[in-house]
């Protein structure tokens, strides 16, 4: 039973990790550089450059999902996977999913 938990969330967690990838495609397309020919006003432009920095923050941030991602897979099926690096108890499987960059549980996350 365990194993077939195991390999869920193995296909879980790759999936996750697709899309994170294919949304990090996405934002790297909308921050390529645009042309000086391009016939865009010069309020359009700065909208651009403000949006391609929040794009590229997201960037950031999801790149860094997908390396928790990566760091609970490798803990699959050993008896370090999903456990809170402050007290030791479960993770819940989806603050895994949503959170993964996150070694706490929700408790011990909220604590100082």
């Amino acid at each position: 039973m365990e194993s077939n938990s195991d390999e869920s969330l193995r296909e879980l967690f790759l999936g996750k990790i697709q899309e994170l990838e294919e949304e990090i495609r996405n934002l790297k397309e909308m921050t390529r550089p645009q042309g000086l020919d391009s016939a865009i006003g010069r309020v359009s432009r700065m909208d651009y450059i403000n949006n391609k920095s929040i794009n590229e923050a997201q960037i950031l941030k999801i790149q860094k999902k997908i390396k928790g991602l990566q760091h609970w897979l490798g803990k699959l099926g050993t008896a370090a996977f999903g456990k809170c690096i402050r007290c030791g108890e479960p993770i819940n499987h989806n603050r895994l999913l949503l959170v993964p960059e996150s070694p706490h549980c929700i408790r011990c996350a909220s604590r100082p």
